[in-house]
């Protein structure tokens, strides 16, 4: 049979109106309106394909084996099953859900295409895995959908499964303790940020435990004459279904939050040596720029008697996704895409430049005050107090603690330079409390 005589016979033909439409106010919803509020500071396909995709798996999903129980229980009442009896029941199956799966996937894709071309990025081989995914899982539940409508009755296995399988998927992101289900559920567990990359381990799970399913039940649909064959067959597709969830779960269960991350993918572009200062391509940002002013930070607390020893490479944190590394000696994170853009470059040199000799400091006052005192001689003072003005407001007694850092730092200015840097050094110390003073022993 043609494809367009499937797809006048198809419940797909009149269900794809309402499930475009759908999709349409989601995307409108989701994306129109949220996703320059969330989105990163540069285009990354990838992010907009895993945004755009989020609130669509468990619509596509839920289509794809509604109308796939629709379908089978349509053709059980006219008979196909027992009026072709020489035919391959998997390649009659497979023309019937057919329409039913280009509808599912066109709610996958469709969007997505509406989300690249609206931020002007193009789809690159990083998508091609989460993509694969969706598509699978959507086909998976084809399967399993269709599988159910030869047993059960159309019009309660339909509604039954639209429902059941969209409760299931969207919920899954709410699992509560029990973070398993939503790396199983077939909707991913986060959308992803520039730098991020989904790897296959990470989807292995959504693939196993769907896909298995899927394909035990699709076993069950095996005729052979032999007479073991037959028996055995059913067995076979318990321990396909069975292994594929047992070893979705076993991967899956000591996962947390979000499904494990490949991070620092983007094309980068660096300039110098020591510091060598990186920022990827596609964020526009000059990292010579970048490194001169980090070199003009350090020569300026060195005139002011602090000595400041930059790292190997300072490279733009922004590769790292939603989940920033640390900074180390060897290494600086910052953020020199965003901060070149908003003239913050210095400033956020200078809040590695200022070295604590602890990792969390204990006097708030000290730690502040020296940071002001730094700030004052890399002319970044009034953003520096613009921004602890701010952050103290949320504090009963931010306002005298604002005025107190203000008139220490005032009081210190007016002794000679090598006072000063004492005192600087002194307070880096005292912002550790104990921790400060154990080290200077």
């Amino acid at each position: 049979m043609r494809f367009a005589a499937l797809v006048r016979t198809s419940s797909a033909l009149w269900a794809a109106p309402p499930a475009l439409g759908l999709v349409l106010f989601y995307f409108h919803v989701s994306f129109s309106r949220d996703y320059e509020f969330t989105r990163g500071d540069i285009p990354y396909a990838l992010e907009t394909v895993s945004f755009v995709l989020d609130p669509l798996y468990a619509l596509a999903y839920a289509t794809a084996s509604s109308l796939a129980a629709w379908e089978s229980g349509r053709m059980k009442r006219a008979g196909v099953w027992a009026g072709a009896p020489a035919r391959n029941h998997h390649a009659i199956a497979a023309q019937a859900l057919l329409p039913v799966l280009v509808l599912a996937w066109a709610m996958l894709l469709f969007p997505v295409g509406l989300g690249l071309l609206s931020e002007g990025t193009v789809l690159t081989p990083d998508c091609v895995p989460l993509l694969a995914m969706a598509l699978f899982v959507a086909a998976a539940h084809g399967v399993i959908g269709f599988a159910v409508g030869l047993v059960v009755p159309r019009l309660v296995a339909a509604p039954l499964l639209a429902a059941g399988v969209f409760y299931g998927v969207a919920s899954s992101a709410s699992s509560g303790e029990r973070m398993w289900p939503r790396h199983v559920s077939g909707a991913f567990s986060t959308v992803l940020s520039f730098g991020e990359r989904t790897t296959w381990t990470a989807l292995a799970p959504q693939f196993l435990f769907t896909g298995s399913i899927a394909l035990g039940l699709a076993l069950l649909g095996v005729t052979a004459r032999n007479r073991g064959v037959r028996t055995a067959v059913p067995v076979l597709s318990c321990v396909v279904a069975l292994t594929g969830t047992l070893a979705a779960y076993d991967i899956a269960e000591g996962w947390g939050h979000t499904a494990p991350l490949s991070v620092g993918h983007a094309r980068m572009t660096c300039a110098g040596s020591a510091p060598r200062v990186c920022v990827p391509v596609a964020g526009g940002a000059e990292p010579a720029e970048v490194r001169a002013e980090a070199e003009a930070v350090v020569r300026e607390l060195a005139a002011a008697g602090v000595r400041v020893t930059l790292p190997r490479t300072i490279s733009d944190n922004v590769i790292n996704g939603a989940r920033p590394r640390p900074s180390t000696g060897e290494i600086w994170w910052l953020p020199l895409t965003a901060g070149q853009r908003d003239a913050t470059t210095r400033y956020q040199v200078l809040t590695r430049a200022v070295r604590f000799p602890c990792a969390n400091t204990s006097d708030e006052v000290a730690s502040r005050s020296a940071m002001l005192w730094a700030a004052g001689n890399t002319g970044e003072a009034k953003r520096y107090l613009t921004a602890q003005r701010e952050e103290l407001a949320q504090y009963d007694n931010g306002d005298e603690v604002f005025a107190l850092i203000k008139e220490r730092v005032a009081t210190v200015r007016r002794a000679s330079t090598a006072a000063q840097a004492s005192w600087y050094r002194s307070e880096l110390k005292r912002a550790c409390g104990d921790a400060g003073r154990a080290g200077d022993t």
